[in-house]
Protein backbone atom coordinates (compact mmCIF):
# COMPACT_ATOMS: atom_id res chain seq x y z
CA UNK A 1 0.00 0.00 0.00
CA UNK A 2 2.65 2.64 0.79
CA UNK A 3 4.12 2.35 -3.12
CA UNK A 4 0.87 2.72 -4.26
CA UNK A 5 0.18 5.91 -2.01
CA UNK A 6 4.17 6.96 -3.43
CA UNK A 7 2.49 6.40 -6.77
CA UNK A 8 0.05 8.57 -6.50
CA UNK A 9 2.01 11.63 -5.03
CA UNK A 10 1.87 13.21 -8.00
CA UNK A 11 -0.94 15.23 -8.53
CA UNK A 12 -3.32 16.05 -11.80
CA UNK A 13 -2.33 19.72 -12.00
CA UNK A 14 -4.14 22.00 -13.56
CA UNK A 15 -3.65 23.70 -16.87
CA UNK A 16 -2.31 26.52 -14.90
CA UNK A 17 1.16 26.98 -16.05
CA UNK A 18 1.82 29.40 -12.74
CA UNK A 19 -0.03 26.88 -10.69
CA UNK A 20 1.86 24.04 -12.37
CA UNK A 21 5.51 25.42 -12.05
CA UNK A 22 4.85 26.29 -7.80
CA UNK A 23 3.33 22.63 -7.31
CA UNK A 24 6.51 21.12 -9.23
CA UNK A 25 8.84 23.42 -7.06
CA UNK A 26 7.05 22.55 -4.00
CA UNK A 27 7.39 18.85 -4.66
CA UNK A 28 11.00 18.58 -5.44
CA UNK A 29 11.65 20.54 -2.17
CA UNK A 30 9.50 18.23 -0.04
CA UNK A 31 11.16 15.10 -2.12
CA UNK A 32 14.55 16.38 -1.30
CA UNK A 33 13.84 16.36 2.13
CA UNK A 34 11.98 13.78 2.93
CA UNK A 35 13.96 11.10 0.12
CA UNK A 36 17.28 12.50 1.01
CA UNK A 37 16.87 12.50 4.84
CA UNK A 38 14.14 11.19 6.48
CA UNK A 39 13.15 8.68 4.54
CA UNK A 40 16.95 6.83 4.61
CA UNK A 41 16.84 7.47 8.13
CA UNK A 42 13.58 5.98 9.28
CA UNK A 43 14.65 2.91 7.05
CA UNK A 44 18.13 2.37 7.95
CA UNK A 45 16.97 2.57 11.61
CA UNK A 46 14.29 0.75 11.36
CA UNK A 47 16.63 -2.24 9.81
CA UNK A 48 19.00 -1.91 12.79
CA UNK A 49 16.01 -2.43 15.09
CA UNK A 50 14.65 -5.50 13.62
CA UNK A 51 18.16 -6.88 13.33
CA UNK A 52 18.30 -6.61 17.30
CA UNK A 53 15.26 -7.44 17.57
CA UNK A 54 16.32 -10.75 15.69
CA UNK A 55 19.12 -11.60 17.81
CA UNK A 56 17.08 -10.81 21.46
CA UNK A 57 13.99 -12.73 20.61
CA UNK A 58 16.08 -15.58 20.01
CA UNK A 59 18.18 -16.01 23.09
CA UNK A 60 17.69 -18.99 24.99
CA UNK A 61 15.43 -17.54 27.63
CA UNK A 62 13.05 -16.12 24.89
CA UNK A 63 13.60 -17.80 21.61
CA UNK A 64 11.10 -21.39 23.32
CA UNK A 65 7.89 -19.63 23.00
CA UNK A 66 5.14 -19.24 20.03
CA UNK A 67 5.13 -15.40 20.41
CA UNK A 68 8.85 -15.76 19.54
CA UNK A 69 8.16 -17.41 16.45
CA UNK A 70 5.75 -15.04 15.66
CA UNK A 71 7.98 -11.60 16.36
CA UNK A 72 10.92 -13.75 14.30
CA UNK A 73 9.26 -13.79 11.64
CA UNK A 74 7.25 -10.34 11.80
CA UNK A 75 11.07 -8.45 12.25
CA UNK A 76 11.46 -10.58 8.75
CA UNK A 77 8.77 -9.40 7.25
CA UNK A 78 9.51 -6.07 8.20
CA UNK A 79 13.02 -5.59 7.39
CA UNK A 80 12.02 -7.05 4.22
CA UNK A 81 9.40 -4.01 3.51
CA UNK A 82 12.11 -1.32 4.69
CA UNK A 83 15.01 -2.90 2.32
CA UNK A 84 12.22 -2.42 -0.81
CA UNK A 85 11.94 1.11 0.08
CA UNK A 86 15.41 1.70 0.25
CA UNK A 87 15.89 -0.06 -2.79
CA UNK A 88 13.35 2.44 -4.45
CA UNK A 89 15.34 5.13 -2.57
CA UNK A 90 18.90 4.54 -4.31
CA UNK A 91 17.43 3.00 -7.39
CA UNK A 92 19.39 5.57 -10.02
CA UNK A 93 17.34 4.25 -13.05
CA UNK A 94 14.01 3.54 -13.28
CA UNK A 95 13.15 0.28 -14.92
CA UNK A 96 9.60 -0.94 -15.68
CA UNK A 97 10.41 -4.72 -14.07
CA UNK A 98 12.63 -4.02 -11.45
CA UNK A 99 9.41 -1.82 -10.16
CA UNK A 100 6.61 -3.52 -10.68
CA UNK A 101 8.58 -6.69 -8.76
CA UNK A 102 9.15 -4.04 -5.75
CA UNK A 103 5.23 -3.24 -5.74
CA UNK A 104 4.58 -7.07 -5.63
CA UNK A 105 6.79 -7.66 -3.18
CA UNK A 106 6.39 -4.63 -0.86
CA UNK A 107 2.64 -5.74 -0.66
CA UNK A 108 3.56 -9.20 -0.40
CA UNK A 109 5.45 -8.66 2.50
CA UNK A 110 3.42 -5.41 4.42
CA UNK A 111 0.34 -8.25 4.09
CA UNK A 112 2.34 -11.03 5.51
CA UNK A 113 3.74 -8.53 8.48
CA UNK A 114 0.19 -7.09 8.99
CA UNK A 115 -1.58 -10.71 9.49
CA UNK A 116 1.09 -12.07 11.76
CA UNK A 117 0.48 -9.13 13.97
CA UNK A 118 -3.34 -10.25 13.59
CA UNK A 119 -2.43 -13.86 14.47
CA UNK A 120 0.00 -13.11 17.41
CA UNK A 121 -3.11 -10.94 19.00
CA UNK A 122 -5.56 -14.18 18.57
CA UNK A 123 -2.63 -16.62 19.88
CA UNK A 124 -2.44 -14.69 23.08
CA UNK A 125 -6.18 -14.12 23.54
CA UNK A 126 -6.29 -18.21 23.59
CA UNK A 127 -2.94 -18.37 25.82
CA UNK A 128 -4.70 -15.90 28.27
CA UNK A 129 -8.08 -16.70 28.24
CA UNK A 130 -8.19 -20.39 27.44
CA UNK A 131 -4.87 -21.85 28.99
CA UNK A 132 -5.77 -25.54 28.10
CA UNK A 133 -6.52 -24.79 24.38
CA UNK A 134 -3.02 -23.15 24.82
CA UNK A 135 -1.62 -26.12 25.54
CA UNK A 136 -2.59 -27.58 22.58
CA UNK A 137 -2.66 -24.51 19.90
CA UNK A 138 0.14 -22.47 21.21
CA UNK A 139 3.51 -24.17 20.21
CA UNK A 140 6.00 -23.52 18.56
CA UNK A 141 5.44 -25.96 16.24
CA UNK A 142 1.95 -24.41 15.26
CA UNK A 143 3.16 -21.06 15.04
CA UNK A 144 5.38 -22.11 12.61
CA UNK A 145 3.00 -24.13 10.60
CA UNK A 146 0.95 -21.01 10.67
CA UNK A 147 3.27 -18.50 9.38
CA UNK A 148 4.34 -21.19 6.25
CA UNK A 149 -0.08 -21.00 5.57
CA UNK A 150 -0.04 -17.46 5.52
CA UNK A 151 3.15 -16.91 3.09
CA UNK A 152 1.12 -19.60 1.29
CA UNK A 153 -1.67 -17.77 0.77
CA UNK A 154 -0.22 -14.22 0.18
CA UNK A 155 1.82 -15.79 -2.50
CA UNK A 156 -1.07 -17.15 -4.19
CA UNK A 157 -3.37 -14.31 -3.70
CA UNK A 158 -0.73 -11.61 -5.01
CA UNK A 159 0.46 -13.43 -7.78
CA UNK A 160 -3.02 -13.86 -9.19
CA UNK A 161 -4.41 -10.48 -8.69
CA UNK A 162 -1.43 -8.61 -9.54
CA UNK A 163 -1.21 -9.07 -13.38
CA UNK A 164 -4.68 -8.33 -13.50
CA UNK A 165 -4.89 -5.42 -11.72
CA UNK A 166 -1.31 -3.74 -12.97
CA UNK A 167 0.05 -3.22 -16.22
CA UNK A 168 3.02 -4.79 -16.62
CA UNK A 169 2.97 -5.00 -20.13
CA UNK A 170 4.63 -2.05 -21.71
CA UNK A 171 6.31 0.75 -20.84
CA UNK A 172 4.51 3.63 -18.87
CA UNK A 173 5.44 7.51 -20.05
CA UNK A 174 7.82 7.48 -16.90
CA UNK A 175 8.23 3.44 -16.30
CA UNK A 176 6.15 2.90 -13.20
CA UNK A 177 4.11 -0.17 -12.70
CA UNK A 178 0.53 1.38 -13.18
CA UNK A 179 -2.46 0.62 -12.24
CA UNK A 180 -5.41 -0.37 -14.85
CA UNK A 181 -8.12 2.28 -14.90
CA UNK A 182 -11.11 0.01 -14.57
CA UNK A 183 -9.43 -1.24 -11.31
CA UNK A 184 -8.48 1.50 -9.88
CA UNK A 185 -11.66 2.03 -7.57
CA UNK A 186 -11.24 -1.60 -6.70
CA UNK A 187 -7.75 -1.60 -5.81
CA UNK A 188 -8.28 1.40 -3.66
CA UNK A 189 -11.33 -0.66 -2.04
CA UNK A 190 -10.11 -4.00 -1.23
CA UNK A 191 -6.40 -3.24 -0.75
CA UNK A 192 -7.07 -0.81 2.52
CA UNK A 193 -9.18 -3.26 3.69
CA UNK A 194 -7.46 -6.77 3.01
CA UNK A 195 -3.88 -4.55 4.59
CA UNK A 196 -5.39 -2.51 7.31
CA UNK A 197 -9.16 -2.86 7.85
CA UNK A 198 -9.49 -6.25 8.64
CA UNK A 199 -6.63 -6.20 10.64
CA UNK A 200 -7.82 -3.18 12.59
CA UNK A 201 -11.19 -4.81 13.43
CA UNK A 202 -9.61 -8.18 14.63
CA UNK A 203 -7.02 -6.25 16.94
CA UNK A 204 -9.78 -5.53 18.85
CA UNK A 205 -9.66 -8.56 20.49
CA UNK A 206 -6.73 -7.18 22.45
CA UNK A 207 -9.98 -5.86 25.09
CA UNK A 208 -11.39 -8.88 25.85
CA UNK A 209 -7.61 -9.81 26.48
CA UNK A 210 -6.82 -7.19 28.44
CA UNK A 211 -10.32 -7.50 30.41
CA UNK A 212 -9.30 -11.52 30.95
CA UNK A 213 -5.74 -10.48 32.36
CA UNK A 214 -7.55 -7.93 34.86
CA UNK A 215 -10.10 -11.19 35.75
CA UNK A 216 -6.90 -13.14 36.44
CA UNK A 217 -4.96 -10.39 38.60
CA UNK A 218 -8.11 -10.45 40.98
CA UNK A 219 -8.33 -14.08 41.40
CA UNK A 220 -4.17 -14.40 42.17
CA UNK A 221 -5.01 -11.85 45.13
CA UNK A 222 -7.85 -13.92 46.38
CA UNK A 223 -5.64 -16.91 46.18
CA UNK A 224 -2.67 -14.96 47.69
CA UNK A 225 -5.04 -14.38 50.87
CA UNK A 226 -6.26 -17.73 51.15
CA UNK A 227 -2.51 -18.99 50.74
CA UNK A 228 -3.38 -21.46 47.69
CA UNK A 229 -1.09 -20.44 45.47
CA UNK A 230 2.05 -22.18 43.54
CA UNK A 231 5.12 -20.46 43.12
CA UNK A 232 5.00 -21.57 39.73
CA UNK A 233 1.69 -20.77 38.94
CA UNK A 234 3.09 -17.13 39.78
CA UNK A 235 5.24 -16.65 37.57
CA UNK A 236 4.06 -18.29 34.67
CA UNK A 237 0.98 -16.10 34.98
CA UNK A 238 3.41 -13.15 35.33
CA UNK A 239 5.10 -14.40 32.14
CA UNK A 240 2.20 -14.37 29.96
CA UNK A 241 1.05 -10.76 31.36
CA UNK A 242 4.44 -9.57 30.57
CA UNK A 243 4.26 -10.91 27.08
CA UNK A 244 0.69 -9.45 26.33
CA UNK A 245 1.41 -6.16 27.90
CA UNK A 246 4.25 -5.85 25.11
CA UNK A 247 2.08 -6.81 22.46
CA UNK A 248 -0.94 -4.92 23.33
CA UNK A 249 1.67 -1.89 23.09
CA UNK A 250 2.54 -2.87 19.31
CA UNK A 251 -1.31 -3.40 18.41
CA UNK A 252 -1.32 0.22 19.38
CA UNK A 253 1.74 1.56 17.49
CA UNK A 254 -0.30 -0.22 14.27
CA UNK A 255 -3.30 1.59 15.16
CA UNK A 256 -1.14 4.81 15.58
CA UNK A 257 0.75 4.24 11.83
CA UNK A 258 -1.09 2.47 9.64
CA UNK A 259 -4.78 3.34 10.25
CA UNK A 260 -3.83 6.76 9.48
CA UNK A 261 -1.88 6.07 6.55
CA UNK A 262 -4.99 3.92 5.39
CA UNK A 263 -7.74 6.90 5.60
CA UNK A 264 -5.19 8.99 3.81
CA UNK A 265 -5.11 6.64 0.78
CA UNK A 266 -9.16 6.75 0.82
CA UNK A 267 -9.41 10.24 0.74
CA UNK A 268 -7.06 10.62 -2.10
CA UNK A 269 -8.60 8.33 -4.35
CA UNK A 270 -10.33 11.48 -5.83
CA UNK A 271 -8.35 14.17 -7.84
CA UNK A 272 -8.47 17.56 -6.80
CA UNK A 273 -11.30 19.32 -8.40
CA UNK A 274 -10.14 23.20 -7.28
CA UNK A 275 -7.14 24.80 -8.57
CA UNK A 276 -5.85 26.59 -4.51
CA UNK A 277 -2.04 26.25 -4.22
CA UNK A 278 -1.78 25.55 -0.65
CA UNK A 279 -4.87 22.77 -0.69
CA UNK A 280 -2.23 21.24 -3.50
CA UNK A 281 0.52 21.35 -1.17
CA UNK A 282 -1.22 20.06 1.46
CA UNK A 283 -2.96 17.10 -0.45
CA UNK A 284 1.02 16.40 -1.27
CA UNK A 285 2.50 16.98 1.73
CA UNK A 286 -0.43 14.30 3.29
CA UNK A 287 0.40 11.89 0.65
CA UNK A 288 4.09 11.60 1.55
CA UNK A 289 3.67 11.99 5.72
CA UNK A 290 1.58 8.37 4.88
CA UNK A 291 4.13 6.77 3.39
CA UNK A 292 6.25 8.10 6.17
CA UNK A 293 4.15 6.71 8.76
CA UNK A 294 3.72 3.26 7.21
CA UNK A 295 7.61 2.48 7.35
CA UNK A 296 7.52 4.22 11.00
CA UNK A 297 5.20 0.78 11.86
CA UNK A 298 7.70 -1.42 10.12
CA UNK A 299 10.36 0.37 11.57
CA UNK A 300 9.95 0.64 15.28
CA UNK A 301 8.34 -2.19 16.49
CA UNK A 302 12.01 -2.98 18.74
CA UNK A 303 11.58 0.07 20.15
CA UNK A 304 7.51 -0.84 21.61
CA UNK A 305 9.11 -3.97 22.81
CA UNK A 306 11.79 -2.30 24.91
CA UNK A 307 9.37 -0.02 26.10
CA UNK A 308 6.49 -2.59 27.47
CA UNK A 309 8.40 -5.77 27.50
CA UNK A 310 10.37 -6.13 31.06
CA UNK A 311 11.86 -9.20 30.17
CA UNK A 312 12.60 -8.27 26.56
CA UNK A 313 14.44 -5.44 27.78
CA UNK A 314 16.82 -7.24 30.20
CA UNK A 315 17.46 -9.83 27.44
CA UNK A 316 18.78 -6.66 25.19
CA UNK A 317 21.03 -5.78 28.27
CA UNK A 318 22.12 -8.89 28.40
CA UNK A 319 23.19 -9.26 24.87
CA UNK A 320 24.82 -5.81 24.86
CA UNK A 321 26.71 -6.80 27.67
CA UNK A 322 27.35 -10.20 26.11
CA UNK A 323 28.54 -9.07 22.62
CA UNK A 324 30.63 -5.64 24.60
CA UNK A 325 32.45 -8.63 26.12
CA UNK A 326 33.07 -10.67 23.21
CA UNK A 327 34.02 -6.88 21.50
CA UNK A 328 36.52 -6.35 24.26
CA UNK A 329 38.18 -9.87 24.11
CA UNK A 330 38.65 -9.65 20.18
CA UNK A 331 40.26 -6.26 21.20
CA UNK A 332 42.78 -6.99 23.47
CA UNK A 333 43.83 -10.43 22.04
CA UNK A 334 43.89 -9.55 18.11
CA UNK A 335 44.55 -5.65 17.96
CA UNK A 336 46.53 -5.10 20.81
CA UNK A 337 47.87 -8.95 20.32
CA UNK A 338 47.81 -9.42 24.23
CA UNK A 339 47.78 -13.01 24.84
CA UNK A 340 47.52 -13.08 28.12
CA UNK A 341 43.75 -11.82 28.31
CA UNK A 342 41.22 -13.97 29.25
CA UNK A 343 37.54 -13.57 30.13
CA UNK A 344 37.49 -15.23 33.11
CA UNK A 345 36.42 -12.56 35.62
CA UNK A 346 33.39 -12.35 33.62
CA UNK A 347 32.84 -15.89 33.02
CA UNK A 348 33.78 -15.79 37.33
CA UNK A 349 30.62 -13.31 37.68
CA UNK A 350 27.83 -15.20 35.91
CA UNK A 351 28.28 -18.01 37.50
CA UNK A 352 28.36 -16.57 40.85
CA UNK A 353 24.90 -15.17 40.05
CA UNK A 354 23.89 -18.63 38.56
CA UNK A 355 25.10 -20.27 42.34
CA UNK A 356 23.16 -17.04 43.53
CA UNK A 357 20.01 -17.82 42.00
CA UNK A 358 20.06 -21.32 42.91
CA UNK A 359 20.61 -20.45 46.49
CA UNK A 360 18.02 -18.35 46.63
CA UNK A 361 15.74 -21.35 45.24
CA UNK A 362 16.87 -23.74 47.50
CA UNK A 363 14.87 -22.12 50.28
CA UNK A 364 10.85 -21.94 50.42
CA UNK A 365 11.22 -18.02 52.24
CA UNK A 366 12.35 -17.00 49.33
CA UNK A 367 9.99 -18.30 47.07
CA UNK A 368 7.15 -16.91 49.20
CA UNK A 369 8.98 -13.56 49.16
CA UNK A 370 9.29 -13.93 45.35
CA UNK A 371 5.92 -14.81 44.81
CA UNK A 372 4.15 -11.66 46.97
CA UNK A 373 6.70 -9.75 45.18
CA UNK A 374 5.08 -11.06 41.61
CA UNK A 375 1.92 -10.19 42.75
CA UNK A 376 2.08 -6.94 43.61
CA UNK A 377 3.84 -6.03 40.02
Amino acid sequence: MATSIANNTSLLLPPDDFIREEINKYIGEVKLITLRFIQPFVSISGLLGNILALIVINRKSLRNTSSAVFITYMAIFDSAVLLLHAGNLVRPRRNLFIHCSSTYLTDLFTFCANWVLVIITLERHVAVTSPFLAKRFCTVKSARYSVYMLLTIAIIFFSTTFPIIYNIHGEPKRKKCIIRSEFELIHHIYQPIVMVGLPDLLLLSNLFTICSLFRQRKQQLSNREGLNIRISDVHSNRKQRQLTIMLVTVNLAFYLFSTPAMIAFIVQYSPPKHHELNKLKRRFLFSHISVLLLQLHNATNFIFYCLAGQRFRQATMETFNDYSIQLKFFYHRYILCDRQYRRSENYRLSNTSNTTGKHRASHPESNLRAANRALTI
